[in-house]
């Protein structure tokens, strides 16, 4: 028995178990070793009842404590708040039993144990977790936490904003029900990843269905929360509407887009006026008969106003380009085709051309003059370039009014194209199908977006060797 209490003696400081009893029919009260060290009183420290429960934060909570166990006849705890004997603050958990007989209380007795590390952690990750929500509750961008099912945990209000749901309505649906079908797959697979280990996280502009039926787009950040174990447990998803930013960027590709359709359009259609001019110019000097000189001259005057002309379209595109609209204008077509071949003239007359228009003079088309002279210049302007070398060039203009359209007509008796071979690139950039030191492969692609810009269509029917007829209805 001895030895059993020697043992005891021993290891209960090892447990940093404060034992004490307290003798109800003598007044004295017992503390172990480890109470007096937990107090922080010296080994010679005789304690009386008041003294004792006066190291307590709040004396009364102890009584209370007391008079429980007592009324209970079981063993009781709870966990307090003190200050020892050089004022330093702890937190003990304390249990206690009454030893009752007769309905007489003859002692108390019970442990104490120093939970002041355990209290302050708890602590923290309670603060912790107050600051996470707070963060979380009010964060400016959506934030949800997420099942791996993809059922959501918890939603911010910002998300429920974003997406116009009440917190109830949106907690019914998955994250699945929110996105659009096409960026579905994508997230998964990131998922995937994420809940392997491949990734540590991942970003993504993604789609989601606003509650009335429209379409926003976030960007997405998504991390995984794992166990000590390296265990999934849980998503964490941040969403920010970036709906804003992409209507942004697609208005900047747009405004790109008719930049570069602009610097084409000058491109091209200087290049035929100045190449028209250079000609003429030559033609004058080489010319001997004064006759045909005057002409040439009367000739060149006229291809100088119509450059003139042609500058006053290009200031206009730059114009309605700066408001953001493309500008329309009701042209006379026969005009509009009169012009263009005026411009071409001194290429026309090099070639040999025969050019037929069967166009009526009331005829309109509400178009930008200056798509429209592009359009012409870069389709005639082709049928003079890419003539057969055993014929000379043969080209018929009609246009006639269908079903509330115009449709122009551009035949030619040229080289012609192999659409079997080349129809599908037939419009696209940089596509040239005969060898000739002026092609770029623009301006049929050029063509196809001015007249799709005005609302119309274009196609083309062609037989190498026979010619190319292109079709072109305005809105």
């Amino acid at each position: 028995m001895q030895n059993k209490l020697e043992l005891y003696r021993r290891v209960v400081p090892l447990a940093g178990l404060g034992i004490f009893e307290r003798d109800l029919e003598n007044s004295t009260i017992y503390w172990n070793p480890v109470i007096r060290e937990m107090l922080e009183v010296p080994d010679d420290f005789s304690p009386v009842l008041e003294e004792s429960i006066s190291f307590y934060s709040d004396p009364q909570a102890i009584r209370n404590l007391i008079d429980q166990a007592i009324a209970s006849g079981l063993p009781e705890t709870a966990e307090l708040e003190l200050f020892t004997a050089k004022n330093n603050h702890k937190w003990i958990k304390i249990r206690i039993q009454a030893d009752c007989e007769n309905g007489r209380c003859l002692r108390l007795y019970g442990t104490m144990e120093d939970i002041t590390d355990h209290v302050s952690l708890k602590n923290k990750l309670e603060e912790r977790e107050k600051r996470f929500t707070n963060a979380f509750d009010h964060a400016p961008i959506g934030m949800a936490l997420v099942s791996l099912r993809g059922e959501w945990i918890k939603v911010n209000l910002s998300l429920c904003h974003l997406l116009g749901y009440t917190e109830q309505g949106f907690l019914k649906r998955t994250f699945q029900d929110f996105t659009y079908p096409e960026d579905l797959d994508k997230d998964l697979s990131l998922l995937k990843q994420l809940v392997e280990g491949t990734i540590p996280s991942y970003s993504m502009e993604k789609r989601y269905y606003h509650a009335d039926g429209r379409l926003i787009w976030a960007l997405l950040n998504v991390s995984l929360v794992r166990d000590e174990s390296a265990v999934p447990l849980y998503f964490v998803s941040q969403i920010k509407d970036i709906s804003e930013h992409k209507r942004n960027m697609e208005t900047i590709r747009s405004q790109n887009e008719r930049l570069l359709n602009f610097a084409h359009i000058v491109s091209h259609n200087l290049r035929s006026h100045t190449g028209n001019i250079r000609m003429l110019t030559d033609l004058i000097v080489e010319e001997q008969d004064q006759a045909e000189k005057d002409s040439l001259v009367q000739m060149l005057n006229m291809n100088t106003g119509n450059l003139l002309e042609t500058l006053d379209h290009l200031n206009e595109v730059v114009k309605v380009h700066d408001n953001g609209q493309i500008g329309r204008k009701a042209l006379k077509l026969s005009a509009e085709v009169k012009r263009v071949l005026d411009i071409l003239s001194a290429s026309i007359r090099q070639s040999g051309a025969q050019i037929t228009t069967d166009i009526s003079e009331e005829l309109t088309v509400d178009f930008s003059p200056a798509y429209l002279e592009s359009i012409l210049i870069n389709l005639i302007g082709n049928s003079l370039k890419y003539k057969h070398p055993d014929r000379l060039p043969e080209i018929l203009l009609q246009a006639a009014q269908t079903d509330g359209h115009v449709i122009l007509q551009i035949k030619d008796n040229g080289l012609g194209i192999d659409l079997s071979l080349h129809g599908h690139k037939l419009f696209g950039m940089y596509k040239t199908f005969h060898k000739h030191p002026d092609a770029r492969g623009m301006g049929l692609f050029l063509v196809k977006n001015e007249v799709e810009a005005m609302g119309g269509k274009i196609r083309a029917e062609s037989q190498p060797g026979q010619g190319t007829t292109f079709i072109i209805e305005f809105n």
